[in-house]
């Protein structure tokens, strides 16, 4: 009997400790898409396509140099492939005069941004690599490596570090 209640309490604790984590859900800034005006500008479908790892919904940290950590309390609140291409097309929109990004809808004038990460690093910096591809335009694609200072601990941090590494990647692409 005596062993039958240390086995209750062991698992009520066990199960009280699981329930006092909240799960919390984080949306990048700027990720609600502002049409652009479209006043001599020429419409071009954006897309992005994340690696499998990165389309889980979770926020993603480098422990090291080999291992990633998918966090489980800490996730995205939208779909981040959609929260990523409305956040890009806003950034690519702010800086082109040429060109205005809106989601992809269709496969004429897209161009498609492949990200293959998207995460903080133990090393204090965040990632995002990639590359572009237009289809058809005569523009050609270009690579990315984006490794930003995170400014404080956190994933609340990280989250507002990935969202400045994502206004470099529009930088870099629509300065071709």
């Amino acid at each position: 009997m005596k062993n039958l209640l240390s086995l209750i309490c062991i698992t009520t604790l066990a199960l009280v400790g699981c329930v006092g984590t909240p799960t919390t859900y984080y949306q990048l800034p700027n990720s609600n898409y502002q049409m652009p005006s479209s006043y001599y500008r020429i419409p071009v479908q954006l897309k992005v396509v994340l690696a499998d790892s990165l389309s889980q919904g979770n926020l993603v940290y480098q422990d090291s140099i080999t291992t990633l950590h998918f966090a489980q309390n800490h996730l995205w609140a939208d779909d981040l492939q959609q929260e990523i291409t409305q956040a890009l097309a806003n950034e690519m929109n702010k800086i082109s005069h040429h060109y205005a990004f809106m989601p992809h809808t269709d496969n004429k004038n897209t161009l498609t941004v492949y990200i293959s990460a998207f995460q903080g690093s133990f090393d204090g910096h965040i990632l995002i690599k990639g590359y572009s591809q237009w289809h058809g335009r005569p523009e050609k694609g270009q690579n990315f490596d984006i490794q930003l200072p995170q400014q404080g601990n956190g994933y609340n941090n990280m989250v507002k570090a990935l969202a400045q590494g994502l206004k470099e990647v529009a930088a870099s692409i629509t300065s071709r």
